[in-house]
């Protein structure tokens, strides 16, 4: 009977014994799980942070590359219009010269008619 008596409190031992380490085991499985839950929710908003974010940067891309593109096209606009001004300035300034070129042949000719007329009045007058 001493037998059976030391085999039923090792057994008991033996159940609290466990019954402690289930404890123990379930509080930190429980511990364990509460933090995989605030991971979740933490991984959650951080995807639908990064979602908004490859959405903006997305966005953000394609008027980089419209603003590119309107920016070369009014440089090509910029660069032609200057050609095109000083074109018009090499055409413009052609004119001015033109026109001064034509009055010093007319002026130069007046000038030579002028003198050839002085030289032939010279020319009649009689020494007194």
């Amino acid at each position: 009977m001493v037998r059976n008596k030391f085999e039923v409190s090792s057994a008991s031992f033996n159940i609290s014994m466990n019954h402690e380490k289930y404890s123990t085991l379930l509080q930190a499985f429980l511990e364990t799980y509460d933090e995989a839950n605030k991971l979740i929710l933490s991984n959650n908003q951080l995807k639908g942070l990064n979602n908004w974010l490859e959405e903006r940067d997305n966005s953000l891309e394609k008027e980089l590359k419209t603003v590119n593109f309107d920016f070369e096209h009014l440089n090509l606009i910029c660069n032609n219009h200057e050609f095109e001004s000083s074109k018009l300035a090499k055409f413009e300034n052609y004119e001015v010269l033109q026109s001064k070129v034509k009055y010093r042949l007319k002026t130069s000719s007046k000038l030579v008619m002028g003198t050839a007329n002085l030289n032939v009045v010279l020319g009649s007058q009689n020494c007194v």
